[in-house]
């Protein structure tokens, strides 16, 4: 059965190209989804107290290299050399996508490889690229080794350095942070200090954030801070700043929940808890996504875009309110208590980014493959959502967010037509980014334990099968029936005849 049969025509409707088929002799479409397994945002529970400068031990004198202390803490005590070997398969050629053929095409970087991989694309072919020390990195980075603390990196990578070694931070240590948000990796060193909210992972398992982790992240002064920080990417159109997805604090307020009459006398404290948790990420980023949305319409307006891409843009903001309060309103039920958003400061501090290839770069990830991924899955968690309320919720979001995503589309093969092939050079990248990002498994996370998929939670397996269905299924023939309109030269006539029949 070809479950995403209504999907993919759905977006090849909105791109003017009905007549394209997949590779199972259907239609095709496109989707956002979010993480599962983004943990909560609510902060009524307080970050650990920070630690007396007395309970950050020194460096051990004489370690070098890496070194892993008893809480699982990893730190660099010296500069040391790794293994630059890329451990994935090289390119065959056959692939469909062809970045890079051989290694001499992969010249951006030391120790180049032109690797295969399977994406919403299909296979590919693309580059990538290890360190061996710090001199293959650029400035102010460092070389993190493969396998070195929770690096998730199949391979050495270089990442940005705040400082080198332990004796970079005066009464303290250069620790390593690897913080996963659920689609990417973001690999720092920083200095430990008494200020720090949290010093290892352990520190972080009693807020109501499962799955959170105690890594380094950047403050508002610039500097960095390791405190407790979860899974981040989720459902729905993110609000990015600077590659990571950004939302807001919770706190206790109950003016942002929509009444959800979900039974939840028939849940275990314990599953009460973790669902919550997770819808109340959920909610976080629907509510950033408002935001999103804000800024993507003021981009349409920046770049001179048709009315109705403009109009939609700020339909589908009001869309994401909603989305907002039904899933605060579900996590509020099972909390037993009011959660809501507290300030999301960043929807007015960040960048705007009007240029094409900005803003064609933030749409294919964000929306083509985002909404379209994210559709497929509140479709699927719809389906196997077993209490009625929490079903039409889920259900709701599902018809909404694949509406935005056809937007997205839509809007893609505007600015494609438009901008010609700046515009294409930066929805090819993004497309390959995308690809990489979502192909694998997700982490799995806690609120994802056995029968939670009845509670709209999918486990980590079935939610990277049904990704990689999507890309393939949907994702794929949108973008060849779009990159087809566009080579013909027809993309501007089948545009037309879309809003004919939308009207």
């Amino acid at each position: 059965m070809d479950r995403h049969r209504s999907l993919r025509m759905s977006l090849l409707l909105a791109v003017g190209a009905a007549g394209c088929t997949s590779s199972k002799g259907g239609d095709v479409a496109v989707v956002t989804v979010p993480d599962p397994y983004t943990t909560a945002t609510d902060t009524t529970v307080p970050q650990p107290a920070p630690s007396p400068a007395s309970a950050i031990p020194p460096a051990p004198s004489g370690a070098e290299g890496w070194v892993t202390e008893p809480d699982g803490t990893v730190h660099r005590a010296s500069r040391t050399r790794c293994d630059a070997t890329i451990d994935q398969p090289a390119c065959r050629g056959t692939e469909g996508h062809l970045a890079c053929k051989t290694d001499s095409d992969c010249k951006d970087g030391p120790h180049g490889k032109c690797v295969s991989g399977v994406g919403q694309i299909g296979p590919f072919c693309g580059c990538e690229y290890a360190c061996e020390d710090d001199a293959d990195c650029g400035p102010s980075e460092a070389c993190v080794c493969k396998g070195t603390g929770a690096l998730r990196e199949p391979h050495s990578v270089c990442a940005k350095a705040r400082c080198a070694v332990d004796a970079d931070c005066p009464g303290g240590t250069c620790g390593l942070s690897a913080y996963f948000n659920g689609c990417g990796e973001q690999v720092t060193l920083a200095c430990r200090t008494p200020n720090d909210a949290c010093r290892s992972d352990a520190d972080c398992a009693g807020s109501e954030r499962p799955a959170s982790a105690c890594v380094a992240l950047e403050a508002s002064d610039g500097s960095a801070r390791w405190q407790c920080a979860g899974v981040t990417c989720a459902i729905g159109r993110p609000l990015l700043v600077d590659g990571a997805p950004r939302a807001a604090e919770g706190a206790a307020r109950d003016d942002w929940r929509a009444p959800v009459a979900l039974d939840v006398a028939p849940l275990a404290p314990e599953a009460r808890a973790l669902a919550a948790a997770h819808y109340a990420a959920v909610a976080a980023l629907e509510h950033a996504s408002i935001a999103s949305f804000a800024r993507f319409s003021l981009q349409l307006l920046a770049l001179g875009a048709p009315a109705e891409l403009v109009a939609e843009a700020h339909r589908a903001a009001l869309d994401e309110a909603e989305h907002a309060r039904l899933a605060y309103g579900i996590a509020s039920r099972l909390a037993g208590r009011a959660i809501g958003p507290g300030p999301l400061l960043e929807a007015a501090t960040a960048p705007l980014a009007a240029g094409v290839a900005d803003v064609v770069a933030a749409l294919v990830e964000e929306g083509c493959v985002g909404e379209t991924l994210g559709a497929a899955e509140a479709q699927e968690v719809a389906r196997l959502a077993g209490d009625p309320a929490l079903a039409a919720a889920l259900a709701r979001i599902a018809a909404d967010e694949a509406r935005h995503a056809a937007l997205s589309w839509r809007a893609l093969a505007w600015l494609l037509a438009a901008f010609g092939e700046p515009a294409r050079a930066a929805a090819e990248q993004a497309f390959s980014r995308a690809a990489a990002r979502h192909a694998p498994d997700p982490a799995p996370g806690p609120a994802a334990a056995g029968g939670a998929e009845s509670l709209g939670v999918l486990p980590a397996r079935a939610l990277g099968a049904l990704r990689r269905e999507v890309l393939g299924e949907v994702v794929a023939p949108c973008r060849a029936a779009l990159a087809g309109l566009l080579r013909d030269g027809r993309a501007h006539e089948a545009l037309t005849d879309a809003r004919t029949s939308a009207s």
